[in-house]
């Protein structure tokens, strides 16, 4: 079989295939209130607060207003010359949770940056502006180079 007749065949078969998704299903189909709700990530400032030698920490808490989710935290880096970033912020329509993610990062980057060899404790602040409400659970990670870890869970904002 040439190559012109194996694509035709297998776009009418991906057509095909396809047919059964991509109807609107039943008239009467009503969404439940967790697909109904158009939570959206708007903006997120973050900041590193401040530096200091210190232990291996991982603190975060997490407070609320009206259309906002503030986290406070603090991460560690493995010398002076990490720093935190933040690595995503994410919003899941499905489960209704806000996941922040903050990681160490490099600053060397940055002009006249003395590094010291001692675990470095890093403050920071992360903002997240949300349009049509607050999500249903906040979860917090850390990741310091080996892979996220939650730090922080909550419920019921």
């Amino acid at each position: 079989m040439d190559r012109r007749t194996m694509l035709r065949c297998l776009g009418t078969a991906g057509v095909s295939l396809l047919g059964g998704c991509l109807g609107g299903g039943p008239a009467d189909d009503t969404p439940t209130a967790t697909t109904d709700r158009s939570v959206v990530v708007e903006t997120v400032d973050f900041a590193v607060l401040g530096r200091i030698d210190g232990q291996q920490r991982d603190t975060a808490t997490v407070s609320t207003d009206d259309s906002t989710v503030s986290v406070t935290g603090t991460i560690w880096g493995r010398n002076g010359c990490r720093t935190a970033a933040l690595s995503g912020a994410t919003y899941d329509q499905g489960s209704g949770e806000l996941t922040v993610a903050v990681e160490t990062a490099d600053r060397t980057a940055e002009t006249d940056v003395a590094c010291t060899q001692a675990i470095a404790e890093i403050e920071y602040r992360a903002v997240v502006s949300l349009s049509h409400g607050l999500p249903d659970t906040v979860v917090v990670t850390h990741d310091h180079g080996d892979g996220p870890q939650e730090v922080t869970r909550t419920s019921g904002q």
